[in-house]
């Protein structure tokens, strides 16, 4: 033998097969269910910014306080004088603007979020459906929001409570609560629906937020600019036998150009709803009292929020190619 040959024996690579620990999962499998669930737990713990940085609790629980201090104060004033400073069906659309800040605010991070990182494949590779992903994430922004929109109208019904004698007064006040509370459960709905279909277009959060509030905004300088240029003037009349007394607006019936503009706005169009189906509200001037126009106004949200859901599946039926 060479001693070519044997110094080439001598340096020949030899292979080894290191064992680094690798073993197969043994743990429960969650499957399609599992997914959603934590999807939606995921998304709703980060519309409050729980799991993130101080700076995003910053809006949600700001939003949260500016809705609840009044309602405090006014549980407060209830229990020294016996007025209502304000109604628990006239809540919402006094601190709308909140309500929208919020959704500006959080809209973007539970749905922008992740067509701006291209996460929307991963999600898709495990069984879920792509229905599956818009409906944990919108259920997690209406939960979100209604934790903003009843949580306060709870504290002010529970500390009303508290300074009334006799059953009959807690039952009128419980009647005056319920339809409190679903109005508020009917503006997180269509909020939240209308919200998210507007951001699920974009990746870019600032576009989001925009998108988000000048929508609202804008549609409601709209909406009360046309109720007044088409002529409507409410009409006050004094009711000295409400807690208080004072003026309040009477529930006429004006012409179509006024009830048409309050179909032009979100929170315009639940309030003519709500005007329809349970009466005038007291001291609420920018809408006019819709009559028997009121099944247009239910019509229309009933079509809004079912084209929004129907955009916001098809969005993502083609989520391969955002």
């Amino acid at each position: 033998m060479s001693s070519d040959t044997a110094t080439a024996g001598a340096v020949s690579p030899s292979g080894v097969i290191h064992d680094i620990g690798y073993r197969t999962y043994t743990g429960d499998r969650v499957g399609r269910l599992g997914i959603v669930r934590a999807l939606y737990w995921h998304s709703l713990r980060s519309a409050w910014g729980l799991g993130r940085g101080p700076r995003a609790k910053v809006v949600p629980f700001l939003a949260l306080a500016i809705m609840c201090l009044p309602a405090i104060a006014n549980a407060f004033a209830v229990s020294r004088t016996g007025v209502h400073a304000i109604a628990y069906d006239e809540y919402m659309y006094s601190f709308q603007l909140v309500l929208v800040l919020y959704l500006a605010a959080v809209t973007p991070e539970l749905i922008s979020r992740d067509i701006r990182n291209r996460t929307l494949p991963l999600y898709f590779s495990r069984p879920l459906r792509r229905t599956d992903y818009p409906i944990a994430k919108v259920s997690a922004l209406i939960t979100a929001m209604l934790v903003l929109t009843a949580v306060p109208e709870i504290l002010l019904y529970v500390g009303t409570i508290g300074s009334l004698h006799g059953g009959s007064a807690v039952w009128h006040e419980t009647r005056a609560f319920i339809p409190g509370l679903e109005l508020a459960l009917l503006y997180s709905v269509v909020f939240s629906v209308l919200a998210a279909v507007l951001s699920c277009y974009t990746g870019r959060r600032a576009f989001a937020t925009g998108a988000v509030a000048v929508f609202f905004f804008g549609t409601y300088v709209i909406s009360s600019a046309m109720v007044r240029l088409t002529g409507y003037r409410p009409h006050y009349v004094h009711d000295a036998s409400t807690d208080g007394g004072g003026y309040f607006v009477k529930p006429t019936s004006p012409g179509s150009g006024p009830k048409i503009s309050g179909l032009l706005n979100p929170a315009n169009l639940l309030e003519g709803l709500k005007e329809w189906v349970v009466g005038r509200s007291p001291k609420n001037a920018d809408v006019p009292y819709p009559g028997s126009f009121g099944i247009v106004y239910l019509a229309v949200v009933v079509v809004l929020c079912a084209l929004a859901a129907l955009l916001l599946i098809r969005r993502y039926q083609k989520a391969s190619l955002l």
